[in-house]
């Protein structure tokens, strides 16, 4: 079994048989996917509030779309792995209510927006204080026996997909009904409940492992950063999310090019996005009992090279119906590859770098979501449609061949 790390960790500090960790799972699972619909909520109405901020001119707007949607990922990259640190040296519970308040600030404040600008403020601001996704996936990663740290990861995961699947449906029936800034004061409630949720019903174990010998974030910066494993499974986890998130924009445009009913091209690339995200969900706790039972390596080998020739023959099919069964293949298989990344660093993991390093993880899936989207336009743009489902596919194949080369060491 190949380790992503130089040393080896012991695994058993603690006692942790009569630590209510599935308890605390559930609850934080409540809580973040409470939290994800609020988050997602906005996502159907955020071109409608521009709009409603004074930019009509239809070139401005869909400028600004696209800065407002990406502005929290680009502070949330840098920030997410110092709160990891923070996490490590304070605890790991009040980092996870912090995201949340944070989160909730941001939203109540961009009810209250006056112009685009300031929308686009608050966006940056909600990726420096909030990042409660990788504050809860460290938490839940201290507090779970790492024999059951597979399992674990990839409930929490389906959170995610869940609130992300469920988030913008009830989000677009609120602003529809009630209307959009009211809609952002929903999302505000809602990142409330959370906080108390977790304030009142999750415990956080002391798990009695030294403090960190360095003092200054910089410090430990430099720890994680020195260890080239690590780097490298870093780089995995964006590369795995980027060739996902590849064919996310185009996907309408590739659709409408393989003649697809006019009249049906929104729901059916709604179904085609949405079936994925289901499909992850209901099949990421089978891979993570899987992880535990016989080892990440052997999901990764297995799910790797299917996603990536699945998601290549996306790109030389000659009718949108064969898309579906392309779609539902990578949504069965994509839940064994980022949740088996994550518990393979946290398997190995120093208890007293937990946060930072699922800090990094977070920000390299952050850096993937936002770096696949972009290159996958640009290459649908200047090469074809097709040409971004093919990089797309062989960025994963890149992942795959790695990991088959560390596999292949670790055996010899």
């Amino acid at each position: 079994m190949f380790n992503p790390f130089f040393y080896q960790v012991n695994t058993r500090l603690t006692n942790t048989s009569e630590f209510p960790w599935k308890k605390n799972l559930y609850v934080i699972w409540t809580a973040q996917f409470i939290a994800m619909i609020g988050m997602n909520g906005c996502v159907p109405f955020l071109p409608l509030y521009i709009r409603e901020l004074g930019v009509t001119d239809i070139a401005q707007a869909k400028r600004w779309a696209g800065l407002v949607f990406a502005a929290p990922f680009v502070l949330s990259f840098i920030m997410t792995p110092f709160w990891g640190y923070i996490g490590d040296k304070y605890g790991k519970k009040l980092m996870v209510v912090r995201a949340i308040m944070g989160l909730m600030l941001a939203m109540f404040l961009m009810g209250l927006a006056q112009n685009v600008w300031q929308l686009f403020i608050l966006r940056v601001i909600q990726g420096g204080i909030s990042g409660f996704i990788a504050a809860n996936l460290s938490l839940v990663t201290a507090f779970t026996p790492k024999e059951h740290s597979g399992y674990a990861i990839a409930i929490l995961q389906t959170s995610t997909t869940s609130g992300i699947m469920v988030g913008p449906v009830v989000g677009g029936v609120f602003a529809d009904t009630v209307g959009i800034r009211e809609s952002f004061f929903l999302v505000t409630t809602l990142c409330f409940l959370s906080a108390i949720i977790v304030v009142f019903m999750v415990k956080e174990k002391k798990n009695g492992s030294p403090l960190p010998k360095e003092k200054k974030f910089v410090d430990h910066l430099n720890r994680v950063w020195q260890n080239k494993k690590l780097i490298q499974f870093f780089s995995f986890i964006a590369l795995c999310q980027a060739g996902i998130s590849f064919s996310t924009p185009i996907l309408a445009y590739y659709l409408e090019a393989l003649h697809t009913p006019p009249n049906y091209l929104a729901t059916i690339t709604g179904l085609l996005i949405g079936s994925v995200g289901f499909l992850m969900t209901a099949f990421t706790p089978f891979w993570g009992r899987r992880n535990d039972r016989i080892g990440y390596e052997k999901n990764l080998l297995m799910a790797l090279p299917i996603v990536a020739i699945v998601t290549i023959a996306q790109g030389f099919i000659f009718h949108y119906l064969y898309l579906f069964p392309l779609r539902f293949v990578i949504g069965i298989f994509s839940g064994a590859i980022v949740p088996t990344l994550y518990a393979a660093l946290n398997k190995n993991c120093p208890p007293e770098m937990q946060g930072s390093i699922m800090g990094f993880a977070s920000s390299s899936a952050i850096l993937g979501n936002l770096v696949g989207p972009l290159v996958g336009s640009f290459a649908a743009s200047s090469i074809s449609m097709e040409a971004a489902f093919w990089l797309g596919g062989s960025m994963i194949a890149v992942v795959y061949f790695q990991v088959l080369r560390m596999d292949a060491k670790a055996d010899n």
